[in-house]
């Protein structure tokens, strides 16, 4: 573990950086839902007041929930009526139990996580391991607070959608966790662009994402994407799914 530890510590220093002083303060975060006050799933950032997506902040519901939701909480582990080692992820209140927001580092999520022994690591093997990027925002959202929030993007930009930088992190934190690795569900890859552009050009990416009838909506056993994902993935299919 500490050798990931150590290739880790870039990628989250890049994520809590910014042009500006970090804004997890007392004042700009007024009346949080803090993991002391707990409260239900989709706790507002700053008592409702304003939703709004902050880029320096890592959001519990948008950010954290989905990479937990397709790596953690399928049928068998530790969701979907499953709670193997008496855990269950599937809400905000069962992954608090593995974070320790007084140490981050040492919360139990994230040993393991960036587990070694491939016996103790999750998601098991032959699962697809997290990323370090994906490690990095559970770790910085921690050491935020591990606040239960959620925003929502009021400015959908869909004029510079691309796969790499736009479709494929939706992808790889929503989709991966089920749709990678030497047995996906549903005999569905999508771990690559070859794989989600075939996917795309059937119409069955968009048909899930966008719950049509018919089709099993993704992502699954949580809640649907966000509208704007949704669009940026949609623009990206319509403009011929470029690999850019």
């Amino acid at each position: 573990m500490k050798k990931l530890f150590y290739i880790l510590i870039p990628f989250y220093i890049l994520l809590m950086s910014c042009e500006h002083d970090p804004v997890y303060t007392e004042v700009e975060t007024e009346n949080p839902t803090t993991p002391e006050e707990g409260g239900g799933n989709g706790g507002g950032n700053n008592g409702g007041t304003d939703n709004s997506c902050d880029p320096n902040l890592t959001y519990f519901a948008n950010d954290v929930m989905p990479i937990i939701a397709s790596n953690c909480t399928v049928t068998g582990c530790h969701g979907g009526g499953s709670a193997q080692d008496g855990i269950e992820l599937s809400t905000y209140e069962g992954v608090l139990e593995i974070v320790d927001v007084d140490d981050p580092i040492d919360s139990e999520i994230i040993e393991v996580i960036t587990e070694d022994d491939p016996d103790d690591v999750m998601p098991p093997p032959p699962n697809t391991q997290l990323t370090e990027e994906q490690v990095a925002t559970i770790l910085a959202w921690i050491n935020q607070g591990a606040l239960n929030n959620e925003c929502t993007d009021d400015n959908c930009d869909l004029s510079m959608v691309t796969y790499s930088d736009t479709v494929w992190p939706i992808i790889e934190n929503n989709c991966t966790g089920c749709h990678s690795g030497g047995n996906p569900s549903a005999g569905i890859g999508l771990s690559n662009y070859s794989d989600v552009s075939e996917v795309a050009a059937s119409g069955l990416l968009s048909a899930v994402i966008n719950h049509e009838n018919g089709v099993e909506p993704m992502p699954f056993n949580t809640d649907q994407l966000a509208q704007c994902d949704i669009d940026k993935i949609d623009t990206w299919i319509d403009a011929g799914f470029p690999n850019d």
